[in-house]
């Protein structure tokens, strides 16, 4: 007959860490990949987000300039008494005799009629906000491969079948 161990209660013990540990440096790496694929395609949106935004506010820009040539132009279908003397003084230097100028510019041909319709330039504020340090490392060309690579071996890791000892 066969002798018969007892099983003693430290070598029954169920090693729950280890599987737990297992399944969460799986569920990690999936995270770090993730991350690594979803980070850099959000910074080009958002870069690509600020182009948009700083095109549409050079289209304004250029949209508020015409509408006042063209408001100017309009005036000058049906002129009134301000409108001739606005081109009097600026086409031809003719002031009211009530009036005295205030530039001293040398050159007789300087039309000022354009510095009067041309609209203030509104200077383009960004409301880019900084990068994370997790959005660097993903961004950069030199850490990204390494973060795509450890996001990978923490997968592969969490995949493999634990020892038996």
């Amino acid at each position: 007959m066969q002798a018969v161990q007892a099983i003693t209660p430290s070598q029954t013990t169920f090693d729950w860490a280890g599987e737990l540990g297992r399944w969460m440096i799986l569920a990690s790496g999936l995270v770090v990949l993730v991350v690594a694929l979803i980070l850099p395609a959000q910074a080009d949106l958002r870069a690509t987000r600020e182009q948009r935004d700083f095109s549409l506010h050079i289209e304004n820009s250029q949209h508020d300039r015409i509408a006042r040539y063209k408001s100017f132009l309009s005036q000058l279908d049906t002129p009134s008494q301000a409108t001739v003397d606005l081109l009097a003084m600026s086409q031809l230097g003719l002031i009211p005799k009530n009036r005295t100028t205030l530039d001293t510019f040398t050159k007789q041909s300087d039309p000022r009629i354009f510095e009067i319709l041309e609209p203030a330039p509104v200077p383009f504020i960004s409301a880019q906000k900084p990068a994370s340090r997790l959005e660097k490392l993903t961004t950069s060309h030199d850490s990204q491969l390494w973060v795509i690579l450890i996001g990978a071996v923490a997968v592969m890791y969490g995949l493999l079948p634990a020892t038996k000892s």
